[in-house]
């Protein structure tokens, strides 16, 4: 950038020098005519031919010149062959019109001052070799001058070689500073270009204002922070960002920034969009303090960033932690009170069938904690992503251990337990097996606790939209009111027959965040005393390509029904 500049400061310096060189005969054809009438010392005119032919010529070369000139073409070649036309018809005129004991020789200065222009290794030299030759011509060529004006052709050589040679060092200085000036120029630009850079690619918001509050310099993550593409230079800052305090209270940073004069941060604004939708911030302020003597303008740097999420998972880890003490500190106590009661009664000789009564009650609540653990262990490694790793899953394989599982439960409790797989293959799926388990695990043990008759079915089939297995059961169902809560942590309903039943409010909850996490999508559909249908459906861009044939090993699958077929456990 820095030669592109000089450059282009160069070819300004050449247009004007070039101009000048041209406009010669401004100056040339009337102070011929004054030697031509006798009002200058006419000694060496040679007649009217040489001054009109070398008028003529000049002439001619300097309007080819401008022509040139205003093209704006640069060829070495060209503006030599110009500049020695010019050189060699200023001699002639010098040698057979004017003189060199002229005034008029004192011209020679623009010549020498283009050719240094245009060549500014050897042009200044050049010409000043010309202007000698010139001179010792005039001495040769006019033999009765008088040694005292062949010492002032000597002089007049010295001076405008003197003049000629200070305006090549100013040009040169002049250049010099012009390149210096544009270097520094640029690296300003650079840096300026960098720190643009390095502040659009952080992920925070950044803003920089002067003294009063006037924005000066944001980056693109403001805009997007704010959901605008207004161009917000010169305007104020507290005015851009409206910002609350939790008290609701309005607050005015640049205020607060004049009052407090050093680095701060706050975490407990918000600011709300024109829809009403709120975001809390996080805003960290940091004055500038110029250097001393520095006539720089103070200001302030805004940095913002988006806190909303992180505000709302500390507030949910503070009510979780809340929740889980709650829900912990019951079964604790009924289990530390039934063994007590335990010890107590055995002291007093209390019979087996009272003890161990005492003991079921308390081993109840072990039993209790122990799932809310499980279930609370499934929940954090849902949260944290533990266990989602993806390989090729047969979900039918699946589904035959889930039914080999549970079906001794099922009979157990009088109900029967069938298998429904629509198509004869089920295709086998990219995801997690690990989750899908623990989601069909749970949906089952939620069927059998509230089915207290009938029978519990697991339906799965091939769909438009992928692989769907639902668990459907003929249980006590689910309430209206109770439907918009059904995915709610720690959320039991207030149906006494749930009551009636152990229950730690996480299961559904796990399995949607399970869900959630794997990209599957978990629906219900239920009514009350009629039952309740829970469907797993796996989109079927998981579905797994032919090629991917390599399975997880699992145990041997309990012996259930084949694919195509419905089986059921016969109720007792």
């Amino acid at each position: 950038m820095a030669q592109q500049k000089s450059t282009l400061n160069s070819d300004y310096l050449i247009s004007v020098v070039a101009r000048a060189t041209a406009f010669v005969p401004l100056v040339m054809i009337p102070f011929g005519f004054l030697v031509k009438f006798g009002f200058v010392d006419g000694r060496f005119y040679a007649g009217d031919a040489a001054f009109g032919s070398i008028s003529v010529a000049y002439i001619a070369v300097a309007s080819a010149w401008l022509l040139y000139e205003h093209k704006n073409k640069r060829d070495t070649f060209a503006d030599a062959a110009f500049l020695i036309l010019f050189h060699a018809l200023l001699l002639a005129f010098i040698l057979y019109v004017s003189g060199f004991l002229s005034v008029f020789a004192a011209i020679w200065i623009v010549l020498m001052a283009s050719s240094d222009v245009h060549f500014p290794r050897f042009g200044y030299l050049w010409s000043m070799l010309a202007l000698s030759v010139t001179a010792l011509l005039s001495v040769l060529l006019h033999p009765l001058m008088l040694p005292s004006e062949q010492l002032e052709v000597v002089q007049d050589v010295v001076v405008v070689g003197a003049i000629g040679f200070a305006l090549s060092r100013i040009r040169i200085l002049t250049e010099r500073e012009r390149y210096t000036l544009a270097k520094i120029r640029e690296q300003e630009m650079y840096q300026r270009e960098r720190l643009l850079t390095l502040v659009n690619s952080m992920g925070d918001a950044v803003v920089a204002t002067d003294e009063q509050g006037e924005i000066k310099v944001y980056n693109s993550t403001l805009l997007s922070l704010l959901d605008t593409n207004l161009n917000l230079n010169g305007k104020q800052i507290d005015n851009v960002l409206q910002l609350t305090d939790n008290a609701n209270h309005r607050i005015d940073l640049v205020q607060e920034a004049r009052e407090r004069r050093t680095v701060f941060s706050r975490s407990d604004l918000s600011y709300t969009f024109a829809d009403a939708e709120t975001i809390r911030l996080y805003v960290n302020v940091a004055p500038i303090q110029p250097s001393y003597r520095s006539k720089a303008e103070r200001g302030y740097i805004f940095i913002l960033r988006d806190i909303t999420k992180e505000k709302s998972l500390e507030e949910e880890r503070d009510e979780f932690i809340s929740v889980v003490s709650h829900e912990l500190r019951t079964p604790v106590a009924i289990a530390e009170g039934g063994l007590s009661n335990v010890i107590l009664l055995q002291d007093r000789g209390a019979s087996a069938d009272v003890l161990k009564k005492a003991a079921t009650s308390a081993h109840d609540q072990i039993l209790y904690l122990s799932k809310l653990i499980n279930d609370l262990s499934a929940l954090s490694r849902a949260e944290r992503g533990l266990g989602a790793e993806t390989e090729v899953v047969d979900v039918s394989d699946i589904i035959h251990h889930l039914y080999g599982d549970y079906l001794k439960q099922a009979q157990a409790k009088g109900l029967a337990l069938n298998i429904d797989i629509a198509t004869s293959h089920l295709p086998k799926v990219i995801s997690s097996r690990l989750y899908i388990e623990e989601i069909l695990q749970n949906l089952m043990t939620n069927a059998l606790k509230y089915t207290r008759e009938g029978s519990i079915t697991i339906n799965a089939g091939k769909t438009k939209q992928g692989l769907v297995v639902t668990i459907k059961d003929s249980g006590i169902g689910i309430s209206k009111a109770d439907q918009k809560h059904i995915f709610e942590k720690f959320y039991r309903s207030e149906d006494y027959r749930t009551r009636e039943s152990n229950g730690t409010g996480l299961g559904l909850y796990v399995c949607k965040k399970l869900a959630e996490k794997i990209g599957l999508d978990l629906t219900f559909d239920s009514r009350l005393n009629h039952g309740s249908a829970f469907t797993l459906t796996i989109p079927a861009k998981q579905f797994a390509t032919a090629g991917q044939t390599k399975v997880a090993a699992t145990p041997a699958a309990v012996a259930g029904p084949k694919p195509g077929s419905t089986r059921s456990a016969p109720s007792n």
